[in-house]
């Protein structure tokens, strides 16, 4: 696998994974050695840092997370400028988790994953299971973003009427992060996180009739009249009508006693 991204990578990011390789490859807790981010991605540029995953053992893994430790920078094995290799430490049974119920963001992030080097002939099958949209779920989805949508344009609303700047800003990004959301969904893909959210929704084949012009005058121009064209754009996307959504209840639902379940967000705590 070395061989072959040397083939792709530029020659700095080539011989930085290589060295990665070599510093690890030694270690008896490494059980597998991923590349991912931007340069798995094929999105990375000249000065993209080296993104890895070390899945170790188990009792490696409750040492690091006893350290503190699960995720850490190298610097001596890259040559250009504030170069860095970003290392996240996990372990099998983590994996298996994410799989089972990870987040969308944390399945994102080993989505285009390259096997460094494996001691786990299954791991492969594992990383397929990770990033594997969850179909089942889309329906059900859908109507949870869709409630998110019409109740952040409410709050917009409110945001306009109290003139308050602080509502306004937080609404405008809560509605564009689960309108894309909701576009996510219909193309089956998973959420990236914000970072990388706009862009891996505007390349969708999917698209409600000009989404990213609406999304961009929501967000260059925000203002409650902005929030009802990309909510409208939305639900006619997704063929349905606020009428038949209890938006409410399902966003009391999933924003507000989301606490009776489990810990509260760090947002709320």
């Amino acid at each position: 696998m070395v061989a072959e991204l040397t083939s792709v990578l530029p020659p700095h990011h080539a011989a930085a994974v290589a060295a990665v390789v070599e510093r690890f490859a030694p270690d008896d807790a490494c059980e597998a050695l991923l590349l991912v981010g931007s340069l798995a991605h094929g999105t990375g540029s000249p000065g993209s840092d080296v993104d890895v995953v070390l899945v170790t053992t188990e009792e490696a893994f409750a040492r690091h997370r006893s350290e503190r430790t699960l995720a850490f920078v190298i610097h001596d094995l890259v040559t250009w400028p504030n170069g860095y290799v970003d290392v996240k430490v996990t372990s099998r049974s983590l994996l298996e988790e994410i799989a089972r119920r990870g987040s969308d963001p944390a399945r994102y992030a080993f989505r285009d994953a390259r096997i460094l080097l494996t001691r786990d002939p299954s791991i492969g099958a594992l990383l397929e299971r990770i990033v594997r949209f969850p179909v089942e779920q889309r329906e059900t989805r859908e109507r949870r973003f869709l409630a998110q949508v019409l109740a952040w344009t409410w709050f917009m609303e409110q945001a306009e009427t109290h003139r308050n700047l602080y509502l306004r800003t937080v609404a405008t990004h809560k509605l564009v992060l689960f309108a894309c959301r909701v576009v996510l969904n219909a193309n089956e893909a998973l959420y990236p996180y914000h970072k990388w959210l706009l862009q891996e929704t505007e390349r969708l084949p999917r698209q409600p009739e000009g989404f990213t012009e609406h999304v961009a005058e929501l967000l260059e121009r925000p203002s409650f009249a902005a929030a009802q064209r990309l909510r409208d754009t939305v639900l006619v996307f997704a063929g349905r009508r606020e009428q038949e959504l209890d938006w409410p209840n399902q966003f009391m639902a999933d924003s507000e006693l989301t606490w009776l379940e489990h810990e509260a967000p760090i947002d709320d705590l």
